[in-house]
């Protein structure tokens, strides 16, 4: 039984240039009204899923059963249902060599630009990694503190690399418990539903109470309601 196509890249990575150490980076929260910009890092063990794939080929039982369902779901968090996407975030918190989390909070957002706060966020997840990764695949972002021949830089990067799938997980359930944790200080946005995201509900929300300070005052609808005000 083979993994899924997304474990390909690292494969040949470490089939052709020997690398064991692939960090894949991804973010969430570029585009909500409020809430931080969250990036995530993290290195998966290379040689233990190729030890499983060959194992897998041959036969198959509830340890190896288990740890083929659970790669398998490491893919764009938003391809698996929050309750599948908890799970494996908790499965690569064991399986992961090394991850970061790198957060950017609103007001930096408004002030800095997200250009700017994206690129940061990413050199600051792969800073924070505990293992000095050999190579490096984001989805699209190039690293600038990076050499261009040290990194990946792919659209659908989440789709298309098991290791950004990870960074992807990791970042998402991040963010979203950290937006669960918001609605509780902040009970009049629904942030626990949408995660800040421009929804309708939390546009008439911001009609009737204008912003809280967990929101991006420079993105619009908000720039304009404040404009107005």
């Amino acid at each position: 039984m083979r993994f899924p196509e997304n474990f390909q890249i690292e494969k040949g990575l470490f089939l052709s240039k020997g690398y064991k150490y692939i960090a894949g980076v991804d973010e969430v929260g570029r585009g909500p009204l409020a809430g931080p910009l969250v990036v995530a890092a993290a290195i998966l063990d290379i040689e233990k899923i190729l030890g499983i794939e060959e194992t897998l080929e041959n036969r198959i039982n509830d340890v190896e059963y288990m740890y083929k369902t659970n790669y398998k779901n490491i893919t764009d968090s938003k391809k698996i249902s929050p309750n599948k996407r908890t799970r494996t975030n908790e499965f690569l918190m064991q399986e992961c060599l090394s991850f970061s989390i790198a957060e950017i909070d609103n007001d930096t957002i408004d002030r800095e630009g997200m250009s700017v706060c994206v690129s940061r966020a990413f050199e600051k997840a792969v800073a924070s990694l505990k293992i000095s990764p050999e190579f490096i695949i984001t989805d699209v972002v190039q690293i600038h503190a990076v050499e261009k021949d040290r990194q990946l830089n792919i659209i659908e990067g989440d789709l298309k690399s098991i290791s950004v799938g990870a960074a992807s997980i990791i970042a998402k359930v991040y963010r979203d418990n950290l937006m669960v944790e918001m609605d509780k200080k902040f009970p009049l946005y629904g942030f626990s539903s949408h995660k800040g995201y421009g929804t309708s509900r939390h546009i008439e929300a911001l009609k009737l109470h204008g912003p809280c300070e967990i929101h991006r005052k420079s993105f619009e609808p908000l720039a304009s309601f404040l404009h107005t005000c």
